[in-house]
């Protein structure tokens, strides 16, 4: 009978903790989406203005966008419950008005200047260095595949649920997607990323 038990656990304890993960993933993709409407109302009040990652009182755009997603627990991935927040924006789209001081930026981004809202990254899942493996907990900031990590906030992607990060688009939708389907291997490297992927220009932080 203990033999019988111990065969049955060692099947079932797998299917379990697959079952635990892909809940995990389901409340991780919920936030992507919380967090995505909240930048999108943001924007809504600011004539379509984006929010910055940081704005000049240093408050990060998490805090920027509260007021509108009212739970500060949406901004912690269940399988990254030790971090303090596991989304960033995209740096390529947003700006961090900290890069200026004192002077203001030379360009606010709108929701009109995406050429394709609905391939276009908002935010996603990050915690990464250059290697995609090691952690970089806390950042802010979802660097685009040719950036550089210059900032503290700045973080590669974190494919946490199988092998995928999940991320929001400025379509409203989310979904979770593959490194190699949005992060390596694109054409152009920055694709995802950009304002218009068919200019290059748009392909760069101004």
């Amino acid at each position: 009978m203990i033999a019988i038990i111990a065969i049955l656990a060692a099947i079932l304890f797998p299917v379990f903790a697959q079952v635990k993960q892909a809940a995990k993933k389901t409340a991780c993709l919920s936030n992507s989406k919380q967090l995505s409407l909240g930048v999108l109302m943001y924007s809504g009040d600011w004539d379509e203005v984006l929010p910055p990652t940081q704005d000049a009182a240093l408050v990060l755009w998490p805090n920027l966008i509260r007021p509108y997603t009212k739970n500060a627990q949406i901004r912690i991935c269940p399988s990254d419950a030790e971090a303090t927040n596991s989304y960033g924006l995209n740096e390529l789209i947003f700006v961090d008005i900290t890069d200026y001081l004192p002077n203001p930026p030379p360009f606010l981004p709108t929701e009109t200047s995406l050429q394709t809202p609905s391939e276009t990254i908002m935010l996603g899942e990050l915690g990464s260095g250059d290697d995609l493996k090691t952690p970089r907990e806390n950042a802010y900031k979802l660097t685009a595949p040719d950036g550089d990590l210059n900032d503290p906030y700045d973080a590669r992607p974190a494919a946490r649920h199988f092998d995928q990060a999940n991320l929001a688009f400025f379509d409203g939708h989310s979904k979770a997607m593959k490194l190699s389907q949005f992060y390596m291997h694109q054409t152009p490297v920055d694709k995802w990323f950009c304002r218009d992927p068919s200019d290059p220009n748009s392909c760069r932080d101004d």
